[in-house]
């Protein structure tokens, strides 16, 4: 005996096993066409090539009432000599699947059909959910983060962020700041040396700032730190494409070796000047601030932020700042 018999249960179903009919064991024997004496493994060769009969009939020709019920005859005669019950609300008893997985399908196809239009509906408010996130994340998603520091602000009244967008091919999604630096501005006012110690942070943290337009005056400031990247190869490259005609103004810098041999800026270009830059020409929501009653000309320096995860990107930004030059 098996460990489902054991337990009071069909092994060929799994399911708690009935009182077995009133059949005698020699009746049963008898619709299984077995004589008396056959031996439990000889009913059960018996039983298996009796089903396997059945099961290529009903293949062939599909099942009817008179399959069914011969079925459940000879499984009845099974079963009254072993003890088991078989669940005969079953339609297909011979199916690899068991029958209580082909049950559950079943429940749930007519659950399906009830439920078909909130189903329908549910399924269409998920896809809509979800072409809704995908087209979000990709608006929010930043191509480049510029920074204007110096004699620079922004309107009140209109935005810059969406004018750069709309005249770029560089990038779609621009997200501008702005470090306001004045003649009249003054490292002892306290709101003027917090946001500058907050731009020293940016420059200095990874991945906070990709380019910064600045001033003359503020450049002197910040490039002396080793603030910025060199630019050297990326002048190179468009000036070689450009050929000597279409000649940059840049500004190169450098520190000596202190007195330990320490160099804090290497040689190189750190800065490019597109004040000629027909390119905020239509932006008007930037508003230039320098004042030349008190000797500041309108300048804008185009630089690299040391530690921008958007160098590629940035370059192609400066190209197209460059491409829209006035020259002489």
């Amino acid at each position: 005996m098996n460990e489902n018999e054991k337990n009071g249960l069909n092994p060929e179903t799994d399911q708690a096993v009935d009182e077995p009919n009133n059949m005698s064991r020699a009746e049963s024997l008898k619709i299984l066409g077995l004589p008396e004496n056959a031996s439990d493994d000889a009913v059960k060769f018996r039983y298996g090539a009796l089903l396997r009969q059945y099961k290529k009939k009903i293949d062939e020709y599909g099942t009817t009432y008179e399959d069914l019920e011969y079925y459940k005859s000879i499984t009845s005669a099974y079963d009254n000599v072993f003890g088991y019950s078989h669940d005969f609300t079953d339609d297909d008893p011979t199916s690899p699947i068991p029958y209580k997985y082909r049950r559950k399908y079943g429940k749930f196809l007519t659950w399906l059909e009830q439920y078909r239009l909130i189903v329908m509906l549910g399924v269409v408010i998920i896809i809509l959910a979800v072409v809704f996130i995908v087209q979000n994340v990709g608006r929010n998603k930043v191509d480049l983060k510029v920074k204007f520091v110096g004699a620079y602000t922004q309107s009140l009244y209109e935005n810059l962020s969406d004018q750069m967008n709309k005249k770029s091919k560089v990038f779609g999604n621009v997200q501008i700041t702005f470090f306001t630096v004045t003649t009249d501005t003054t490292m002892l006012d306290a709101q003027a040396r917090t946001q500058a110690e907050a731009f020293y942070s940016q420059l200095m943290a990874d991945g906070q700032l990709d380019v910064v337009l600045i001033d003359k005056e503020s450049f002197d400031v910040y490039v002396k730190q080793y603030a910025f990247l060199p630019l050297d190869e990326l002048i190179e490259a468009y000036g070689s494409e450009h050929g000597n005609a279409f000649l940059l103004d840049t500004y190169s810098y450098a520190t000596y070796p202190d007195s330990e041999g320490k160099i804090v800026v290497p040689q190189g270009i750190y800065g490019v000047d597109v004040t000629s830059s027909t390119f905020f020409n239509d932006c008007t929501a930037l508003e230039w601030l320098y004042d030349s009653a008190k000797g500041q000309e309108k300048t804008m320096i185009f630089a690299i932020a040391r530690h921008s995860n958007a160098v590629d990107k940035s370059a192609e930004f400066l190209y197209e700042l460059l491409d829209s030059r006035q020259l002489p």
